[in-house]
């Protein structure tokens, strides 16, 4: 992961560079990528590189890390706008990154970053994600979704946003790793989506 003098710098900043990442990693192989590569496109010094990353893959985990708050930040986001409604915000925001991931450019990068789905998942896992985790929850409960009470408690709660998170990971992971078009036409996430919403409704 980044250093701290990384995480000390402006939004701009961080996001100009995250974003110099993602372009390098459309143009290159994560193996043929190198700390030049990343510094010219970011238009800062080796120096300065080694300033917020031990070195390549410190970088790449960092942007991974991102993208993981941005969608959960996003998938929060879809919630609230679909009335508190758990289930349709979970296929609001799983249709949107289906809609990302048509644009071949995107596919390319994602698979150049098959190298770390392991770290990912990991990073979903991890206890930071848990403490966001709990946060959601709780907010979910004192929102009671559409006025439904079986999901009145923090356990069923929880136990059900980890199915979510769980098959989402799965069924995008396989978008990402085989034929994109394959798994868009034929995915199984929303029948799997189906059957929570009965279990739990």
């Amino acid at each position: 992961m980044a250093l701290e003098a990384f995480y000390n710098l402006k939004e701009k900043k961080k996001k100009n560079i995250l974003n110099a990442i993602s372009i390098c990693l459309r143009n290159k192989n994560y193996d043929e990528l190198s700390v030049n590569d990343i510094s010219i496109e970011a238009d800062i010094s080796r120096g300065s590189f080694y300033n917020y990353f031990n070195d390549k893959y410190d970088a790449v985990c960092t942007l991974v890390d991102s993208k993981i708050k941005e969608h959960f930040e996003q998938y929060k986001t879809a919630i609230i706008n679909s009335n508190n409604n758990l289930i349709e915000g979970t296929r609001k925001v799983y249709n949107d990154i289906k809609d990302i991931l048509k644009d071949e450019i995107n596919v390319t990068i994602m698979r150049n970053l098959k190298f770390f789905i392991e770290f990912g998942v990991k990073s979903v896992h991890s206890k930071r994600f848990e403490n966001d985790i709990d946060e959601f929850v709780s907010w979910l409960i004192n929102n009671t979704i559409e006025g439904k009470t079986t999901l009145n408690s923090y356990k069923k709660m929880a136990n059900v946003l980890d199915m979510l998170i769980t098959i989402g990971l799965n069924t995008l992971f396989s978008l990402i790793m085989f034929d994109s078009k394959y798994f868009m036409k034929y995915d199984d996430f929303n029948f799997k989506l189906e059957l929570i919403k009965k279990s739990i409704y």
